[in-house]
């Protein structure tokens, strides 16, 4: 039975993902006790001062094997005074899902000093980081995975789209809470140019993807790709999986039994795609075989 870290970017699905994992018996994602904070270590949260040696000793402490949450606690309530983290019971997979985001060298506050300085040291910051994210997962035998969304047009689609009107934002949350209803979403005019600007980007995010498992192949380290297109199609395969990668076994009917009810999570683009695009037939023709197979 191993821990493991997911790797993520953004519209990939791994907040879904994760919330129906910490479902299963056999895995504990950590959290905050207020069933928020599912990514615990991002500077979001631990503050843009954040350094790299505080965020390997909370690893560190995250994976500490026997468990101690009490010695884990007290370290993460430095940074974030206000959230407590959730039990991390023995027995269990321990998980975290984050970014691959290494810490500044420098902050102040004033961003004309700040991106300067974290621009010039950018080569020795991922250095040191990659180091230090080998080092830790190696010796505490945890499992990486990342996060993939083959579908480079929907992907592209999920970004641009955002709130609902082109801009930035998270619809998923907004229909879960019952702050909005789908009918609700207003359709829009996609900028091709600008989302062709946005599929190649994704295009490039994905081979970036591809660099950092063979960079981690080569430290001896093999990365598991998470498919949000698996996820979407079989739940219970999926995770049967993930269970799998972890050296879990687990029965079916017990699986199934964990992954049922709700976790009030909504897919955003469940219908045809003229239901919240005006100009769609342009917009697929131009875009919609976009995709890279990891399979």
């Amino acid at each position: 039975m191993q821990d493991f870290v997911l790797f993520f970017e953004e519209k990939e699905g791994t907040t879904a993902m994760m919330r129906w994992a910490d479902r299963i018996p056999q895995v504990r994602v950590v959290h905050h006790t207020n069933d928020q904070g599912w990514e615990p270590l991002e500077p979001f949260l631990l503050g843009q001062d954040l350094r790299r040696t505080e965020l390997g000793e909370l690893m560190s402490a995250v994976y500490a094997k026997p468990r101690n949450i009490g010695a884990l606690r007290p370290l993460y309530a430095q940074k974030v005074p206000n959230r407590e983290l959730v039990e991390l019971p023995e027995g269990q997979s321990i998980g975290l899902k984050m970014r691959w985001k290494p810490p500044r060298v420098f902050y102040s506050g004033w961003p004309v000093v700040d991106l300067p300085v974290n621009k010039l040291f950018k080569g020795m910051r991922n250095q040191r980081y990659m180091e230090m994210m080998v080092r830790i997962l190696r010796e505490a035998d945890v499992v990486p995975m990342l996060a993939v969304r083959q579908n480079i047009f929907k992907w592209a689609l999920s970004k641009y789209h955002g709130d609902g009107s082109g801009k930035k934002g998270h619809l998923q949350f907004k229909l879960a809470s019952g702050e909005l209803d789908r009918k609700d979403i207003p359709k829009i005019e996609v900028n091709l140019h600008r989302f062709g600007r946005l599929v190649d980007e994704c295009r490039r995010k994905h081979d970036a993807k591809r660099l950092f498992v063979d960079r981690m192949k080569q430290e001896g380290l093999m990365v598991q790709p998470l498919l949000y297109e698996s996820f979407l199609e079989n739940r219970v395969a999926f995770f049967s999986r993930f269970l799998s990668c972890l050296g879990q076994d687990v029965s079916l009917p017990d699986l199934e039994d964990a992954l049922v009810g709700d976790i009030s999570l909504k897919q955003v683009h469940k219908g045809p795609l003229s239901d919240y695009v005006e100009n769609h037939e342009a917009l697929e023709r131009k875009f919609g075989s976009a995709f890279e197979s990891w399979t």
